[in-house]
Order: C-alpha cells, then sequence, then structure tokens
C-alpha cells in the first residue's frame, strides 16, 4: 500500500511541475525502464522483473531507434503434495537472463509539450544464452512527462508476441523509467 501512495505522489508531483519537452533531431536518449509481473490463485506461482538500459538518438524531431540491454530476474515457486507427512511443500527456483531489445518510437511532440505521446515497435530477447529462442515482437504506446528540459517519467503499455514455433498467446505488459536527453 505504501508502494502505492509513494507512486501516486510521485505521479502528481511530476504532473504539477511545469517543463517542455525539448527533444530534436540528434538528440541521444538514455531510458531506463522496468516491469514486474506475478501470477496468482494458482498452485504455480510465477513472477518476473525486468530491467531495461535503452539507448538511442532521434532522427528527426519525432522519430526515433534504439538498443539495449535487459535483465529479468523469475522466482517459479510449485506445491506438491507429500504423501508421507500429508503436507503441501513448496520448492522455488529463481533464475537471471540477460537479453536485449531494439525499438522504433514515433513521437507525437508539439510545441511547448510537457507531456508527449508516442507509439513503437520492438524486438525484445529475454534470453541471449537460449538459441532456441527467436525472441518476440509487438507495439507500445506510451506518454513522457518532462519534469525538467531534458528528463521525463515515462509510462508505456507493451503487447509482445513470440516468434517461437509452437507457442501461443503473447505477453501484455506496463512499464515505468525514467529518460534523460543527453
Amino acid at each position: 500500500m505504501k508502494s502505492l501512495i509513494l507512486c501516486l505522489v510521485l505521479c502528481a508531483v511530476v504532473l504539477s511541475v511545469p517543463a517542455v519537452a525539448q527533444q530534436q533531431k540528434g538528440d541521444v536518449e538514455l531510458q531506463f525502464q522496468g516491469y514486474y509481473f506475478r501470477s496468482v490463485g494458482s498452485d504455480l506461482e510465477f513472477g518476473m522483473g525486468n530491467l531495461a538500459g535503452k539507448i538511442g538518438p532521434y532522427l528527426t524531431d519525432w522519430l526515433q531507434v534504439g538498443i539495449g540491454p535487459t535483465l529479468s530476474i523469475t522466482t517459479t515457486t510449485t506445491q506438491n503434495f507429500n504423501p508421507t507427512t500429508f503436507e503441501l511443500e513448496k520448492s522455488s527456483e529463481t533464475t537471471t537472463t540477460f537479453g536485449s531489445t531494439m525499438f522504433i518510437v514515433a513521437s507525437f511532440l508539439t510545441r511547448g509539450a510537457k507531456a508527449v505521446p508516442y507509439v513503437g515497435a520492438q524486438y525484445f530477447k529475454q534470453d541471449f544464452s537460449d538459441s532456441d529462442d527467436k525472441g518476440s515482437v509487438g507495439v507500445n504506446a506510451g506518454v513522457k512527462f518532462y519534469f525538467s528540459k531534458k528528463a521525463a517519467f515515462d509510462l508505456s503499455g507493451n503487447y509482445l508476441f513470440t516468434l517461437n514455433e509452437g507457442q501461443e498467446g503473447g505477453l501484455l505488459y506496463f512499464a515505468v523509467g525514467l529518460s534523460f536527453l543527453l
């Protein structure tokens, strides 16, 4: 509950500070982004956090391309019934993987803007060590709230679907981050 209140206060502060977006052709943006999700309501508990660093130049005032590394930390917990003790026993496994992301973003920059909405496309490979993983592609949409001339708070929604044969479904996640124009 405290983290939710802290997030709401941070959003209110960011939105109330006057600033204007100043991205221009040739600017390079450095971004740090993260998300976390967890399964609920089943015997298999699954939680994953992802941290990403992104860097990319603006080819025009509104078009950006970039690349960056990712770090994913995944914990899986299962419950098994022990017939000897007649109790449920939990076992957990945590794994860490390194991957990458590539993206292209179109920003809807207007003169004197404090908030800059954007849409984009991305490629995501979660694990470099898994040669069978072809990665995922998808779309995203978000908004950057500039709290200073060269720094913004970023909120985005993302949908990715796998490129791996025999796998179905997709991944919907919401990410938060900080962006800095260099």
